[in-house]
């Protein structure tokens, strides 16, 4: 059997492992967040929880102030078996810098509170890891991409790729008032090759999507109340 040929097997077989086993996953919500007891199921995105406070006022926030990125220690902490703690401060570090370059784009970051600072914290829940290397090879390969091709068409990650865990926090910079909270995982676009080489870069993507989405919804939230 050739090396080629062993590759695809073995990507296919963990391809249906990982199938079945995000199809009987269900996402708990975490216990140890500031926002823990008011989160609720996100009715439009599974096993995804969201709160939104009814008296945020949005209008007066023009800068951020970015929290370094917390690594959860909760029991619904899921970084896998064997875990040293400095991979997940590595990836922790990787997220956060990935937020203030995604969010640097358009909001200046300072250092201190202030009237229009809105300050966002983030807290690694988790980290699904990618199998490098096996992870590229079902990209380029037919029988892979047509998989790839029908996960990506579902809105799930690519085979053999992981994911994170997250949960952004928003407060005022100045009374610490909670405006809202969600907890997402993410994982980076089906043919998203470069993520697929390793967990870190793997991280890196899946916060980048998640720093655009939330750059997204502040710029939909400035525009409505500007």
């Amino acid at each position: 059997m050739t090396t080629r040929r062993m590759l695809l097997g073995l990507a296919l077989s963990a391809a249906s492992l990982i199938a079945v086993a995000a199809c009987s996953e269900d996402s708990q919500r975490p216990s140890s967040l500031t926002s823990s007891g008011k989160l609720s199921p996100d009715a439009s995105i599974h096993g995804a929880w969201i709160y939104k406070s009814p008296q945020a006022n949005y209008s007066k926030y023009r800068r951020v102030m970015i929290d370094n990125v917390a690594v959860y220690t909760g029991p619904e902490a899921n970084f896998g078996d064997n875990t040293a703690d400095a991979d997940k401060q590595a990836w922790a570090a990787a997220v956060g810098e990935e937020m203030r370059k995604v969010i640097g784009e358009k909001y200046q970051i300072v250092s201190a509170p202030g009237p229009d600072v809105l300050r966002i914290s983030t807290t690694l829940i988790g980290v699904r890891q990618t199998v490098g290397g096996v992870a590229t090879v079902t990209r380029v390969m037919p029988i892979g991409i047509a998989i790839n091709a029908v996960r990506g068409a579902a809105g799930a990650g690519g085979t053999m790729t992981g994911g994170i865990e997250i949960a952004v926090e928003l407060h005022d910079s100045t009374s610490n008032d909670l405006l809202a909270g969600a907890v997402r995982q993410i994982s980076p676009a089906a043919f998203d090759v470069g993520a697929t080489l390793s967990t870190t870069d793997t991280v890196r993507a899946s916060a980048r999507d998640a720093a655009t989405t939330l750059r997204d919804a502040m710029d939909k939230n400035l525009a409505k109340t500007s």
